[in-house]
């Protein structure tokens, strides 16, 4: 009889626990006052079937994605029929196996959770059904890649770069085009040159060569980041030379490496100097690059230390040819260059341990060096953010 008794009181318990649970969901739902992410869900899973969609559409009515909780917790949403939700980008890849998104019950609402650095930076694109990749259409922010725009995941501590935007009442530069053939490649090469505001022909200017000069320019917006630079007096005033690739692939990785590497020191230097007001010296010359860029912008200095006393190396891409810039780079003599490198924790399993090995090695060998290690990804986002930091370390103002 005793052990009934308790069997019955057990069961009331549970009872009364149940509608306790019932009855908060009901309050939440009907005072809005779900705050989180995680308290709608739990709401949601206790609510009743006629509730739920109410909840859901109550909460996302004004809210962007993704919903970012303590600095460091990550829900990315999708509202909307599927039969499936994933999500790919810096953080996957861009391979979306095993980012499977949970469906809330019977509503329409699909979620997926991540922990990141506070300060992380990320693209990323939402893959429904499978197959269709699409920017999330609850984020209006987007940021423009190679292959064209992703969503940008941009973590609470993470600070926007201000010097890429144009700015009124500042002096700005100009930027001409010509087109220049080489002999060593045999390939013809558009040229984007950027002149300061106050470029005369009576000075001498340092130049900055940028690889993938369209890109630098167009989504890096250096031409930007060159003029703010020079009106806040963060650099001196400088020459940018933006040389649009052929084949990039080939030309800064492969067959053709080091033919373009005698088409730029060969051809191309000489001609800039030619015809415009440069100081012509090593030390008042960078070449810079991204990825692939920045590979051949290493093979360049490296081999041709009397030319580029300077060389910035954002995410550079070592690997082809199995690592055959690792040996030019890191051959133990220091050539008197001076190096920017900056890449990304989320680049993948070789590219970041490579970029610590090249930047211990050139410490080691007496190098002078400024590095940065960020919670970003193989992304224009991080290029454009650190452009800024090379040419301050190459070219401080006087």
């Amino acid at each position: 009889m005793k052990r009934h008794l308790n069997k019955a009181l057990t069961f009331l318990m549970f009872l009364l626990v149940f509608q306790c649970k019932q009855d908060r969901s009901i309050s939440q739902t009907n005072e809005s006052d779900i705050t989180s992410f995680s308290e709608l869900i739990e709401a949601v899973n206790l609510s009743d079937s006629a509730d739920q969609q109410t909840m859901v559409n109550q909460f996302l009515d004004s809210l962007n994605a993704p919903y970012i909780d303590e600095d460091t917790i990550v829900y990315f949403f999708y509202q909307g029929d599927a039969s499936s939700v994933q999500v790919a980008g810096d953080f996957t890849g861009w391979n979306p196996a095993g980012r499977n998104f949970t469906r809330l019950k019977d509503t329409d609402l699909w979620y997926h959770k991540e922990v990141f650095e506070d300060n992380a930076r990320l693209d990323y694109k939402l893959v429904i059904d499978g197959s269709n990749w699409i920017l999330d259409p609850k984020n209006p922010n987007r940021i423009g890649g190679g292959f064209g725009p992703n969503s940008e995941l941009a973590m609470p501590k993470y600070e926007q770069p201000e010097e890429i935007k144009s700015r009124d009442g500042i002096d700005k530069g100009s930027i001409s085009e010509f087109q220049i053939t080489s002999t060593h490649t045999g390939k013809t090469y558009d040229v984007h040159v950027y002149l300061p505001a106050s470029y005369n022909e009576s000075n001498e200017y340092p130049v900055a060569y940028f690889q993938d000069g369209s890109d630098y320019l167009n989504l890096a917006s250096t031409k930007n980041v060159l003029d703010n630079l020079i009106a806040d007096n963060k650099i001196t005033p400088t020459v940018g030379v933006f040389v649009v690739p052929n084949d990039r692939n080939i030309e800064y990785a492969f067959d053709d490496r080091f033919k373009y590497t005698d088409f730029f020191v060969n051809e191309l230097v000489p001609h800039i100097d030619g015809n415009y007001a440069t100081a012509a010296s090593a030390a008042s010359r960078a070449v810079i690059g991204d990825s692939y860029g920045g590979n051949i912008s290493a093979i360049i200095a490296f081999q041709n230390p009397e030319v580029f006393g300077n060389c910035g190396i954002h995410s550079g891409a070592f690997q082809p040819n199995n690592f055959h810039t690792n040996g030019i780079v890191m051959d133990g003599v220091n050539k008197d260059i001076r190096v920017a490198t900056i890449w990304g924790t989320y680049e993948g399993s070789s590219l970041p341990p490579n970029m610590r090995k090249v930047k211990d090695n050139l410490i080691e060998n007496g190098y002078d060096v400024t590095w940065k290690e960020l919670p970003e990804g193989h992304s224009w986002g991080l290029w454009r953010a650190t452009t800024d930091d090379m040419l301050v370390y190459f070219f401080p103002a006087n």
